[in-house]
């Protein structure tokens, strides 16, 4: 349980009254690109950051999200569209609820 920021692409599931998931999938762009990532605070006192596609996670829980990249620009990225259909959309959302996140940075992602 905790709080989640997610900082580029996503796909979100709303239900009712605010409540939904959220499916945080930050990618890579390029070395002058601003990164994608995630930014999360358990419940039990952990702080977790991903950056680009070194990371990912979802979220179970009350949401908040924008269309838009705050005017940060990690939405203004070169893309390359493969021809398939995603519900991927890149933004800003806030989720409060049960997460999941998987890290793959060498480093770690515990702050």
């Amino acid at each position: 349980m905790g709080f989640m920021r997610c900082y580029g692409d996503m796909s979100i599931t709303v239900r009712i009254d605010g409540e939904g998931f959220l499916d945080c999938k930050p990618a890579w762009g390029s070395p002058a690109a601003p990164p994608q990532g995630i930014v999360a605070d358990g419940d039990d006192g952990s702080h977790w950051v991903t950056v680009d596609d070194k990371g990912s996670g979802d979220c179970d829980g009350t949401l908040w999200y924008k269309t838009d990249d705050l005017g940060l620009g990690y939405c203004d990225r070169m893309t390359v569209d493969d021809g398939h259909q995603t519900r991927l959309f890149c933004g800003y959302a806030e989720c409060t609820g049960y997460m999941n996140i998987e890290c793959t940075m060498l480093s770690g992602c515990h702050g």
